[in-house]
């Protein structure tokens, strides 16, 4: 028997984090979901920010709550010969809180896009939270690494200095150990 010892400790481990997912997906059910609607339009109230929120909730257990902050007019415009313009569209960018397989809550975000013109970013994960993880100041967090998000794509700027790269090579003199 002594050999099945770590087997068994296994096998109760696997049994637990079964129970774990049940009560996860329950979770969501009795009070998560409207936890977290409660706490997005809490933040958007309280910042003013223009938003429309979603529950996608085609399939039990794998439900998403989110928030997409629409269209708007990118401010660029395509000129056709004559004068006529047209203008070019920008999606705003979205943030969901998606349940996964094992009734925890992954957090992410998808990036502006301007239509035609970019290639969309890959979503960026925020994070993922087991259901008793959630409280306001969760859900304050999330909402601010999105919005830090946001502003660096709006404010991006390829001209921040980087460290100085180590030249290798013919002709380039290392400061000796004096030197420094």
């Amino acid at each position: 028997m002594k050999k099945y010892t770590a087997l068994k400790e296994r096998a109760d481990k696997y049994r637990d984090i079964l129970d774990q997912v049940m009560n996860y997906r329950e979770a969501w059910g009795k009070n998560l979901k409207k936890f977290i609607l409660d706490g997005v339009q809490s933040v958007l109230k309280q910042t003013g920010v223009d938003a429309r929120v979603e529950v996608e909730d085609q399939f039990e257990n794998l439900q998403t709550i989110s928030i997409y902050l629409g269209k708007s007019v990118s401010g660029i415009a395509e000129t056709f010969e004559g004068g006529a313009k047209r203008s070019i569209i920008k999606d705003m960018g979205s943030l969901s809180f998606s349940q996964i397989f094992n009734g925890k809550i992954q957090v992410w975000m998808t990036f502006p896009l301007i239509e035609g013109l970019m290639q969309p970013q890959p979503p960026k994960m925020i994070g993922i939270f087991a259901p008793p993880e959630f409280n306001e100041d969760l859900i304050l967090s999330n909402f601010d690494d999105f919005f830090k998000e946001l502003i660096n794509w709006e404010n991006y700027d390829d001209d921040v200095p980087s460290p100085q790269l180590n030249k290798i090579g013919f002709g380039v003199t290392q400061p000796s150990q004096q030197e420094s």
